[in-house]
């Protein structure tokens, strides 16, 4: 629910929490976990991982523009250094073939007899690198085919909605933990710098069978505004509570001309103006649903009256993430919900707008004073390796070490980038993508390892310091889910099922063709169709994990 459609792809309910969540996220491309680490206890809940977190070092051998912080909050660089770091000496293969699957949202490159990118990755990777790539849609169904074939490939990205991950790696997957957990992991340094909250993700049992692919908080959700459209009518200031907001967005709102202040009902931001709590409000070990909190029924409220009050673009409940998109970028919309990570993503998409300019809402409390952010989970996915390595483990552990190399590096601008002259020119120092080479680039790669992210958009310096600022601005105030690194089996095989109904009974109520009040059954309904399962198997995990 991405304030309805693509929030949906970053909601935790919908991954499953916990590492299994995080595992299962893989096909999207959406988010997860935090420093609790699931361990394999039976068909329920999994108990927390102690001691065995992969040390964090980090990666010092490139100075940012604006250094990051303890929050998450992403290193920004304003230009990609003009002489970028060689990180590493040697190739990390062993001159054989790796195995891998992954899943993709790009198209589908030329293979390698026809693509130059994946010649040159191989050679620089001195082994040859064979991606079996999958849209992400039909992802979790290949993957469910190849574990049922018993013929995972050597490197495998684990598939959102896979079913008993806790058992599925102990049984299929190489047991890390020798390798990378404390000091260990200093012979691969580029996985030490990914931060420890994504490596939560990956153990069980209190053990490590994955790497993970780490995000940060980018994939949490807010509310974009169309600062060049406000600032031509004079609207600069950010609204202080919901009644100003909701007097704006009447204001901004021309039906006639096309035009509403909300390509979606901002649900999930109003109930952050309220606290509603991030998926689950813990006291005393115990867990509350945000659905079951009279917090949400007074967002539900709040949202059917903006929809009632014509601010919402009457087809949203109809359209798709892609046509938020489409309304915001053309200026028939002045807010839309999306994650950080999109925010350099649409002044690519608007290249050639003049004046274009986005900014953030900051999150104001409903009656004044402040709000909380959800804060997104720092997990995208994980990877695992094929339990029958052997004596290949380390060879695949230091290409994926290659393959996290950080923003900066050479090893890292080829990555991303290609082949100077082929698949990307320079302007100053950044590389700019060729149309000719950005087909070849898109292999999936980026799946099997990564470094953290940073904020970065070429010859934008303003851009990237005005979402570090709001980053801080807002962040600080922001709420972790208390359930982060727990899992629970039920979540993950009835968890999208239940949340379907819920967001049902929610977009009728919004829509005004049920009451606020219809919201109560709902629940009952979601507690006896599996939520107290849920919550008992996530209370037990929350339990073993402070013991």
């Amino acid at each position: 629910m991405h304030e309805f459609a693509t929030e949906k792809e970053f909601s935790r309910r919908n991954f499953g929490r916990g590492s299994l969540g995080v595992l299962a996220l893989a096909a999207l491309g959406g988010p997860l976990l935090s420093a609790c680490s699931p361990g394999a206890s039976g068909g329920g809940a999994a108990a927390q991982a102690k001691g065995t977190l992969p040390d964090f070092i980090r990666y010092e051998g490139v100075t940012p523009d604006l250094k990051g912080t303890d929050l998450g909050i992403p290193d920004v660089f304003y230009r990609y250094p003009a002489q970028p770091v060689k990180a590493l000496g040697q190739a990390p293969g062993d001159g054989k073939a790796i195995t891998s699957m992954v899943q993709t949202s790009s198209p589908i490159p030329p293979g390698v007899d026809k693509n130059a990118y994946w010649q040159e990755l191989n050679r620089r990777l001195g082994s040859d690198l064979q991606i079996s790539m999958t849209p992400a849609t039909d992802y979790p169904s290949k993957f469910a085919t190849v574990v049922a074939g018993d013929s995972l490939p050597d490197i495998f990205q684990v598939a959102r909605g896979a079913n008993s991950v806790p058992q599925l790696l102990q049984a299929k997957a190489a047991n890390l933990t020798k390798h990378l957990s404390g000091g260990a992991i200093k012979d691969y340094p580029f996985l030490a710098n990914i931060p420890s909250e994504s490596w939560s993700a990956a153990m069980f049992g209190g053990e490590i069978f994955a790497i993970p692919i780490p995000r940060g908080v980018l994939q949490s959700t807010i509310q974009y505004r169309r600062e060049d459209l406000l600032a031509a009518k004079g609207i600069t200031a950010q609204p202080t509570s919901f009644q100003e907001y909701l007097s704006l967005c009447k204001e901004l709102s021309n039906p006639k001309g096309n035009t509403w202040a909300l390509t979606q009902v901002p649900i999930n931001f109003i109930a952050q103006t309220l606290n509603v709590p991030n998926g689950w409000r813990e006291e005393g070990g115990k867990l509350t649903s945000k659905d079951e909190t009279p917090e949400m029924k007074e967002a539900l409220e709040a949202g059917r009256k903006m929809f009632a009050d014509g601010v919402v673009n009457p087809d949203a409940f109809a359209a798709n993430a892609g046509q938020f998109k489409q309304w915001f970028l053309a200026g028939t919309a002045y807010f839309t919900g999306d994650s950080y990570s999109a925010w350099p993503a649409y002044y690519q998409q608007a290249a050639g707008q003049e004046g274009f300019k986005i900014s953030a809402l900051d999150v104001p409390g409903f009656d004044g004073g402040k709000g909380s952010l959800w804060i997104g989970s720092p997990t995208h996915s994980v990877v695992a390796f094929n339990k029958g390595a052997g004596d290949r483990l380390e060879t695949f552990l230091h290409v994926a070490n290659w393959l996290a190399a950080p923003f900066g590096t050479e090893e890292y601008l080829f990555r991303k980038y290609g082949v100077e002259g082929v698949h990307y020119a320079l302007s100053g120092t950044d590389p700019v993508p060729l149309d000719s080479g950005v087909g070849q680039t898109q292999l999936g790669q980026q799946y099997l390892a990564d470094a953290p992210t940073v904020l970065y958009l070429p010859g934008e310096e303003d851009v990237v310091k005005a979402q570090y600022e709001q980053m801080n601005r807002v962040l600080p105030d922001g709420t972790a889910s208390p359930v982060e690194g727990l899992y629970s089996e039920t979540e993950v095989r009835k968890g999208g099922q239940l949340e379907k109904k819920l967001r049902s009974v929610r977009d009728d109520i919004l829509q005004g063709r049920q009451a606020v009040t219809a919201w109560d059954d709902a629940v009952k309904d979601w507690r006896s169709g599996g939520g107290d399962k849920i919550r008992a198997e996530l209370e037990e995990a929350l339990a073993a994990s402070k013991a």
